[in-house]
């Protein structure tokens, strides 16, 4: 199920990493149900299963959709050079880039513990 967000949201999401999608134009459940299919065409996601936390949000002039990626049995190897390969096509991003190259939001990364 698709939920409506702002940005204000998008901006509060620290703790969360997903795939987004620039551009959505059209019926956003198709485009829901096509990354989904698509991505388990190409074993991104793993054991029958899906996206189930997909977000819609305007930025820009665009709408997008940010495919949150807890809890989702997938290949993310497959899925990183996936997005790399459809940057171009879907303006495909992580979440955490989006953030900061988009929303001028600075990632607060802990640093490893020696």
């Amino acid at each position: 199920m698709i939920k409506n967000i702002t940005l204000d949201e998008l901006k509060e999401m620290d703790n969360k990493e997903g795939l987004i999608i620039q551009g959505c134009g059209g019926d956003l459940k198709e485009w829901e149900e096509g990354i989904n299919e698509l991505l388990t065409d190409v074993n991104i996601l793993l054991e029958g299963d899906k996206f189930k936390n997909i977000y819609a949000f305007e930025n820009e002039g665009l709408t997008n959709l940010l495919f949150d990626m807890e809890d989702v049995k997938l290949n993310i190897g497959k899925l990183a050079i996936w997005r790399l390969q459809t940057r171009e096509t879907f303006g495909s991003t992580w979440l955490s880039d989006y953030r900061v190259n988009n929303l001028n939001i600075e990632e607060n990364f802990e640093e490893p513990q020696l």
